[in-house]
């Protein structure tokens, strides 16, 4: 057995039950939950129950985020070369954020709710698109000008955003919920939020694994990845189409979790190698752990002012700066 599949290995283990905690741990006495379960299927009744209604679909939620982010810093990271891409350094979580919001301000999501995903990957593919394109006009210092690149399109992204919310000032209800969406919060996930995600997660993450192998090759460069017959253009395009169905699906199922997409692909990397094709099962699996995690250790402790994004920021800020001074060390 490889280092990869025995780390998937004792993630999925360790997965598992964390898992089967999130489902029974609750307000409401097991027993009862078990109860409504039982009469939901013996009766075919149409009673709210939290096991069903809301347990399942946000550990669906929670897992399929978990793993988008994870992968999608990951494969950000291999296309430009960079340790310190992510898809909330590079603005293109704003730009699928800014389109939410817009969604919102216009009230499509109470007439259209795919109207919420749709908007999140058409946001999170032009802001990517525009980072790519503005970051290679000029061939020199392009790892430097990749993340100004990136920094300058989130500040004008996060201005108009706020411009938006600005006007929206007076509309409290709207306001709440633009609010609790941005903070990345697991409360309240329904089904519908899972049938806004899961199909954008499992495309984008079939396209990303299906082309994990050629992650490693466009390392080394497109001129030696042309040589050993790898289409530059065309895996790159479906690499960065994976990355905007991912981070648009996490967008639309949970919120904005920053600098998650960071982290996971660092200490992943420096568990089992650079290989690439053997960091995104691992990415996969320890995403969707760790995300899990931190929200059960949320609603274990009853910790009801912070949401996961919050927890996520936080620690990824402190992991952001840390990277940053490590390079500047290794540029001196």
């Amino acid at each position: 057995m490889s280092k990869s599949s025995l780390y998937c290995l004792i993630l999925a283990l360790m997965l598992l039950p964390v898992a089967l905690f999130s489902l029974y741990h609750g307000d409401i006495p097991w027993k009862f939950v078990m109860e409504g379960v039982q009469r939901r299927f013996a009766e075919s009744s149409s009673q709210w129950n939290p096991l069903l209604d809301e347990r399942i679909p946000r550990l669906i939620v929670l897992l399929s985020t978990g793993a988008s982010l994870a992968l999608s810093g990951l494969v950000m990271q291999a296309l430009f070369q960079n340790p310190l891409a992510s898809p909330s350094v590079l603005g293109i979580s704003c730009g699928g954020s800014l389109l939410v919001v817009v969604v919102f301000a216009l009230d499509w999501h109470l007439y259209y709710p795919y109207a919420v995903p749709v908007g999140a990957v058409i946001g999170s593919f032009a802001t990517l698109m525009a980072v790519y394109f503005f970051s290679y006009l000029k061939r020199e210092d392009i790892i430097p000008n990749l993340i100004l690149t990136g920094i300058s399109i989130s500040t004008l992204l996060i201005a108009i955003q706020g411009v938006i919310l600005y006007a929206l000032r007076d509309h409290w209800r709207l306001m709440q919920t633009i609010t609790e969406w941005e903070a990345g919060s697991s409360v309240d996930k329904t089904w519908q939020h899972v049938h806004m995600q899961l199909p954008l997660t499992v495309v984008g993450l079939l396209i990303a694994y299906n082309y994990r192998k050629e992650l490693d090759i466009l390392s080394l460069g497109d001129e030696e990845a042309l040589n050993l017959g790898v289409d530059v253009q065309k895996v790159r395009f479906r690499l960065f189409v994976s990355v905007a169905l991912l981070t648009g699906g996490a967008l639309a199922g949970v919120g904005i979790i920053a600098f998650f997409g960071l982290v996971l692909p660092h200490l992943t990397r420096r568990l089992i190698g650079p290989m690439n094709a053997d960091l995104v099962p691992i990415n996969i699996m320890g995403g969707a752990f760790a995300l899990l995690v931190m929200d059960m250790l949320l609603r274990y402790f009853h910790i009801q002012s912070l949401s996961i994004g919050n927890v996520s920021a936080i620690l990824g800020g402190f992991f952001f700066l840390a990277l940053l001074f490590g390079q500047r060390r290794a540029y001196a």
